[in-house]
C-alpha cells in the first residue's frame, strides 16, 4: 500500500528511536494501517471503533512490546446470522527477542520443543519493529472462536428457518418411526 510522500508509517518504528525511558504509543482507526487490521478482523457494516496503546520498552536482547486493545467491531452472529457489534478489551505483553539473518535455524530437519515461556516471544530481526504484526497477532487472539451476538442466542431453525429469537418455529416434530405404531393405540 503506497502512503502520500511525506507521510510516516506510525507503526513501523526504528529502534534507534526507543528512548531509554521507553516509548509510548497510542493508535485509533484514523492511522491508516491500524484501520487495516480493524478492518481485516471484521465483518459486517459499521463503524469499526476503539484504539491500542502500546509501551515500548528496549532491552539489549529483546523489546518489550507492552500494550491494550480495546475495538468494536461489527460482525454477523454464527447463530442468527443478524448483525452485532464485538467488543473486545484485552492487555498484553509481548517479547521480541533480538536475532540476526544469519543465524542459521537450530532447528531445520528437526522438532523443536516450546515450553510456556516460549509462547509470548517472537524474533526480532533487523533495526526496526513493525507493530502491525504484534496488533493483528493480539486481535485474532482476543477474538472469540465462534462469534455470537449474545450467549443464549437460539439461533435458526434448520427446517423451517424461523429466527427463533423472535419467533417460534413452525416444524411439525418428527417421530421415531420406532414409536410410530404406538401412535394408534388407545387407553381407556
Amino acid at each position: 500500500m503506497s502512503r502520500p510522500s511525506g507521510q510516516r508509517d506510525l507503526l513501523t518504528v526504528r529502534l534507534e528511536e526507543i528512548p531509554d525511558k521507553g516509548l509510548d504509543l497510542t493508535f485509533d482507526p484514523k492511522d491508516a494501517r491500524f484501520a487495516e487490521i480493524l478492518e481485516e478482523s471484521a465483518d459486517g457494516d459499521g463503524p469499526r471503533t476503539g484504539n491500542a496503546s502500546l509501551r515500548l520498552e528496549l532491552w539489549p536482547e529483546r523489546l518489550d512490546c507492552i500494550g491494550t486493545l480495546q475495538v468494536g467491531l461489527p460482525q454477523q452472529c454464527a447463530r442468527c446470522l443478524e448483525p452485532f457489534e464485538l467488543t473486545l478489551d484485552r492487555s498484553f505483553t509481548q517479547y521480541l527477542m533480538r536475532t540476526s539473518a544469519e543465524q542459521p535455524d537450530d532447528a531445520e530437519d528437526g522438532e523443536i520443543e516450546l515450553t510456556l515461556r516460549d509462547l509470548d516471544r517472537s524474533s526480532l530481526v533487523g533495526d526496526e519493529v513493525d507493530l502491525a504484526t504484534v496488533l493483528r497477532e493480539e486481535l485474532l487472539l482476543a477474538m472469540p472462536s465462534k462469534l455470537v451476538c449474545r450467549e443464549d442466542c437460539k439461533g435458526i431453525c434448520s427446517g423451517c428457518g424461523a429466527e427463533l429469537n423472535h419467533e417460534e418455529c413452525t416444524c411439525e416434530p418428527e417421530i421415531d418411526p420406532r414409536w410410530e405404531a404406538l401412535k394408534g393405540l388407545k387407553i381407556e
